[in-house]
């Protein structure tokens, strides 16, 4: 019987719930984040974010107490690794060798594991080589993130970085072995990350999001970001048909088919099938049809490999690192 978790992803903007025992997603919770508190990835004051969380469980009742974290990117390091094939202990005496060039001091405060993306054989059968996703992160970072579900009335069972749970989505999908990209249209940046045949391969960042939206609009109307926002989201005004608006959602989809195709420049053999969409902007209809008019790729909604859900879809579009944690 499979478990059920409470998938939570802290983002810059806002924090994303999900309810899933990997197979359907029961619940789903989004809530935009108080101002400061997180900057550059990282959690501000972890008693505040803990009273934050207990607040927004309060809101959202039926919540599970089992929380699967999706660890914020500033608090932790993922690689892709190629080794020579080897055992679980070999593997935890060479793991944290393979971070020497981003921990330079202090590798014993540091907290390492790693899923295993493919094996690879050798002409007579024989497995010789692995790819993995590895992580590592500050002993100190777990222990906080442990508390502050403890003080917010939930247990921590599992933390895992952003990238491990769209690998997880991929593999529970039908579509597991495709060659496909994943764009985060997020508040801060707009993220990209490549798939080849289901195994996750490597992301590029550009740095041009939401935020930016909101300020061109902010700049047009006379408004603080926050309103602006609000006009982006409900088009009021026909905000998204300015010609200020447009100048941003241009630059992102020149910016976004510019790394698909340096992606296939430096991998020929690999056809992308599909990019799959998701995140705030991924909501925008202005957006996606500057997106899709600039990349040679299908653009489909991120929905389509997640578990299914009884509420709106539109939903989905915006948790699914929430959703991936729960997979185990």
């Amino acid at each position: 019987m499979e478990k059920t978790y409470t998938g939570i992803d802290i983002g810059d903007h806002a924090i994303k719930i999900a309810v899933s025992n990997g197979v359907s997603i029961k619940k789903i919770a989004i809530e935009p984040l108080p101002d400061g508190m997180v900057a550059d990835s990282r959690i501000v004051s972890f008693d505040a974010m803990a009273d934050f969380i207990r607040a927004v469980a309060r809101k959202h009742r039926g919540l599970e107490k089992n929380v699967s974290f999706v660890v914020p990117a500033g608090s932790c390091i993922t690689r892709h690794l190629h080794v020579p094939m080897m055992s679980e202990k070999e593997l935890a005496l060479n793991l944290p060798f393979e971070f020497r060039d981003y921990i330079i001091q202090g590798k014993d405060k540091y907290v390492y594991d790693y899923t295993v993306l493919s094996i690879e054989s050798d002409e007579s059968g024989k497995a010789d080589g692995m790819d993995l996703l590895a992580v590592a992160s500050p002993k100190e970072a777990i222990f906080d993130f442990t508390e502050m579900f403890k003080r917010a009335g939930f247990r921590l069972k599992k933390a895992l970085p952003p990238i491990a749970a769209l690998q997880n989505l991929i593999a529970q999908s039908s579509h597991r072995e495709q060659n496909c990209c994943v764009i985060d249209f997020a508040h801060l940046a707009t993220q990209l990350h490549f798939f080849a045949r289901g195994t996750y391969d490597v992301s590029r960042t550009i740095e041009i999001g939401g935020i930016d939206i909101n300020r061109a609009l902010a700049s047009q109307f006379g408004l603080d970001e926050h309103l602006a926002g609000e006009y982006k989201h409900t088009d009021f005004n026909s905000a998204n048909d300015t010609e200020t608006a447009r100048q941003v959602y241009d630059s992102i989809a020149v910016e976004a088919a510019r790394a698909l195709n340096f992606y296939s420049f430096n991998n020929p053999e690999i056809t992308m099938e599909v990019v799959y969409c998701c995140g705030g902007g991924a909501k925008g209809l202005a957006l996606m049809d500057a997106v899709a008019s600039q990349i040679g790729s299908p653009l489909a909604s991120i929905v389509e490999i997640m578990p299914p859900y009884g509420g709106d879809s539109d939903e989905r579009m915006l948790c699914p690192l929430a959703v991936g944690a729960t997979i185990w």
